[in-house]
């Protein structure tokens, strides 16, 4: 990890060299500035991995100094020295962002140990930031794959709702569109990208769970609640939340989730205090909304509370020429999760992708890519590796299900559980008290057979 590299600041030259002295047969590598505009050039060359600065100083304090750092690096701790104990100036301090506040006459080692933590939470910071910064690349508006016309629409609706944090956002489209990504672009591309994103499935839990992990509960609320706990709401306060599904919950819920958007407030399970939480609404739904408000559904003031902004997912059947693109992508991802080299499609695989229907949108194109690079043994994809099932497309009869013949077990079950969520409307209660297992099971084997968006 290398030697920390510290930047000590102080106009007064004796107590630079006194601390040259003090510090002498330590292992940092420590640079000293008498100035603080002097301090600043020198980051703009190298970053140091911790700034110990003096608090009073002719050309700013070290306050001032910190909000300049701030602008620079999020994650550099700095280390505020000063001959006056006052209470207020340490208020303000810790408040700008200072990782410590020591006062004059220096102890040594007071001062080595409050280096030593602040380089390791410095580190922290960085790798912090460096995955943050991934996440940006990763879900940038290029991610959104595409030049079709719809998708070229959504992409300038996103783009316009970057610079806002505060618009309460729903997300429409058929299973397997994609709306997971786009809820994380939206995300990634907003003031709050470096603040908490969390993606909440509501059909993954029973309506009480799934309060609980919304709003907490406190100590006592129920039988196994030993300890409070906050909700998901609470913790990702300040950024993001994605609830998928929202069509799960149950009119009681949707009734408390209707009173949270409204106030902004929460009020965990068993407990009395409101808690005030400030973040982005994201909901998403494969459901005709509509029609759920009309037969009592879904209740009709979240539903015009919840569609502020409402962006619509494109079919990859509407996409055109995006699949090819799309298929591409996957290509170079699995290139390098097998450690291939594929270079990506011949005319009459491009030709065969096009053709299809893609009753599973995007999830269906990334499994089929990853089937054919599995076994992938030349530099470009043929028709005859691009492996499609028609089972989407067999005619759907009032009373039952047509299936070709040479399925396994596994398709059939999978064809039958999504034709059973379309006859039920995907109303999942129905749906699984129709098949005789709990939600549970019927999320986990709509997990299994890619049927949760």
């Amino acid at each position: 990890m290398g030697v920390p590299l510290i930047y000590f600041l102080d106009d007064d030259e004796n107590i630079i060299k006194l601390v040259k002295y003090g510090l002498r047969n330590e292992q940092f590598n420590m640079k000293f500035f008498s100035r603080p505009t002097a301090l600043i050039e020198a980051i703009k060359i190298e970053y140091p991995d911790v700034v110990v600065s003096d608090v009073m100083m002719p050309d700013m304090d070290g306050i001032e100094l910190i909000e300049k750092l701030r602008s620079l690096s999020r994650s550099m701790p700095v280390i505020l020295v000063t001959a006056k104990a006052a209470v207020d100036t340490a208020v303000r301090a810790m408040k700008a962002g200072a990782f410590e506040y020591l006062t004059k006459p220096i102890n040594f080692d007071e001062l080595k140990l409050a280096i030593g933590r602040a380089v390791e939470v410095g580190r922290l910071r960085s790798e912090v930031d460096e995955i943050k910064t991934g996440f940006r690349q990763r879900y940038s508006f290029d991610s959104l794959i595409g030049e079709s016309e719809p998708v070229n629409a959504m992409r300038e609706l996103i783009k316009r709702l970057s610079t806002v944090s505060e618009a309460v956002i729903l997300l429409r489209g058929e299973s397997g569109v994609g709306k997971n990504l786009v809820a994380r672009v939206i995300h990634y591309t907003s003031p709050i990208s470096d603040r908490r994103y969390l993606e909440i499935n509501c059909a993954s839990l029973p309506s009480n769970l799934l309060e609980a992990e919304l709003f907490g509960y406190e100590k006592g609320a129920f039988t196994d609640a030993k300890n409070s706990k906050k909700g998901l709401l609470e913790v990702a306060s300040g950024g993001t939340v994605l609830l998928d599904e929202i069509t799960s919950m149950d009119l009681s819920l949707q009734a408390k989730f209707l009173s949270f958007i409204e106030n902004r407030r929460i009020r965990r399970v068993g407990g009395l205090e409101e808690i005030g939480v400030d973040l982005r609404v994201v909901s998403a739904t494969n459901s005709d909304l509509e029609s759920d408000v009309a037969g009592g559904k879904f209740r009709s003031d979240l539903f015009y509370r919840i569609n502020v902004v409402s962006i619509t997912v494109p079919p990859l059947r509407d996409r055109g020429k995006d699949v090819i693109l799309i298929g591409r992508k996957f290509i170079e991802d699995f290139n390098t999760k097998f450690k291939k080299h594929v270079k990506g499609f011949t005319n009459a695989a491009e030709r065969k992708l096009m053709a299809h229907n893609w009753p599973g949108n995007v999830r269906e194109l990334r499994n089929v890519v990853e089937r054919a690079m599995i076994f992938a043994e030349r530099e470009y994809i043929d028709g005859d590796e691009i492996a499609l099932t028609s089972i989407s497309q067999a005619p759907i009869y009032e009373d039952g299900l047509h299936l070709p013949k040479g399925l396994s077990l596994d398709q059939v079950e999978g064809e039958y559980l999504k034709n059973m969520l379309e006859w039920n409307n995907f109303n999942l209660e129905q749906t699984a008290k129709e098949l005789g297992v709990t939600r549970k099971t019927l999320w986990e084997k709509r997990k299994k057979y890619g049927l949760l968006n």
